[in-house]
């Protein structure tokens, strides 16, 4: 088993792929019958066969199949103004990242490893936070366009895989149901094809790591979450627990957050709320801001009903973002999507539980 450390070395995870292949083709043999021997061997049943060699992907822990295990994840740029709404595919991707971008307004960032979905969008123009991130999955960043910022540190950052609706337009198409801009899709299928004709390889030599065996027992109760960005944002955000889905309800100015092509809620096995320093760039045109997403800070950790703070540390623009607990240990995330959702200081978290039922009267 590999160590939850907050990233994944995938070259070992290259060499398990290939043992468990060897196991699955062993067991077949076994169970086949030797033409030298008078006995007779029940062959096994194909799902007693692979049961045991079930992969499961190194970001969120759900199953994955060994074509996805080793293609490079995809990082897709998606709207989150209210025209924008309900967006498409957000339920399938591993981690969600929300931000300030400008205007009043946050955006998606989704990142893709197993999931499929046939459409994902409104996709929009990159912002320099997103692409820091991106490069932590070492991902084919997908957008349209991009600020100023954004396109400095395109031209001059070397191995970005810049997958840009504005070069690649075949793997994008317009919604007439929408208007423009907030009617630009793309598709897991589509972006992969992109990957492939350009040979920009398979998954990196490392990999953030959302998942493990551990589920957070300790901390305060967090059933309700609300969340406010403050200053020019003026939407309401909130995460409720739901004890049938095992996870949090996402509600954004009070409607529930469903995907618009099969109107399933979005639901998130863990939430990370991490505080970063966010200012306009002073030149910015459009005013938009500079979050701080390299370097280090406080925040919160929720999942399974339960809260703790946490700590995060990104050394540079391609290092991973560690997440710990207090002491420095590695978060027990539950296998499932997160969300992170980065939080300016002056951001307002309100995290509340349900009253306990009044006890029953005896009798």
């Amino acid at each position: 088993m590999l160590r939850n450390t907050g990233k994944v070395n995938m070259r070992a995870v290259r060499i398990i792929v290939i043992c468990l292949a060897l196991l699955a083709a062993m067991a077949l043999l076994a169970g086949c019958r030797n033409p030298f021997s008078r006995r007779k061997s029940a062959a096994p049943h194909p799902e007693q066969a692979t049961a045991a060699y079930t992969l499961t992907c190194p970001i969120d822990g759900l199953p994955i199949t060994t074509e996805q295990l080793v293609q490079r994840p995809l990082a897709v740029m998606v709207e989150n103004s209210p025209a924008a709404r309900p967006q498409s595919g957000l339920n399938d991707a591993c981690v969600v990242y929300e931000a300030i971008t400008e205007g009043g307004i946050t955006r998606f960032l989704a990142i893709y490893h197993h999931g499929t979905p046939e459409t994902i969008g409104p996709v929009r123009s990159a912002r320099p936070h997103f692409i820091h991130f991106a490069r932590e999955f070492d991902a084919a960043y997908a957008h349209c366009g991009q600020s100023q910022e954004a396109l400095e540190m395109l031209v001059t950052t070397p191995r970005i895989l810049n997958l840009d609706q504005m070069k690649f337009g075949k793997a994008f198409w317009r919604e007439r149901s929408r208007r423009a801009p907030h009617n630009l899709y793309t598709s897991v299928q589509r972006l992969q094809a992109v990957v492939k004709k350009q040979r920009w390889g398979g998954a990196p030599s490392e990999l953030p790591v959302f998942t493990s065996d551990r589920v957070l027992k300790q901390g305060e109760p967090a059933n309700d979450i609300k969340i406010n960005f403050n200053g020019s944002v003026r939407y309401s955000l909130n995460f409720t627990y739901d004890a049938e889905r095992k996870g949090y309800l996402r509600y954004m100015d009070g409607k529930l957050h469903a995907d618009r092509e099969t109107g399933k809620p979005v639901v998130a096995k863990n939430i990370i709320i991490q505080r970063a320093e966010a200012m306009q760039f002073p030149d910015s045109k459009y005013q938009t801001f500079d979050v701080v997403v390299i370097g280090s800070g406080m925040g919160t950790f929720i999942s399974n009903r339960r809260q703790i703070p946490l700590q995060w540390q990104k050394q540079w623009s391609g290092g991973i973002t560690e997440y710990t607990d207090s002491s420095g240990k590695a978060l027990p995330f539950q296998p499932g999507q997160t969300w992170i959702e980065v939080l300016p200081p002056e951001g307002i978290v309100n995290i509340t539980t349900p009253p306990p039922a009044p006890a029953t009267p005896a009798r």
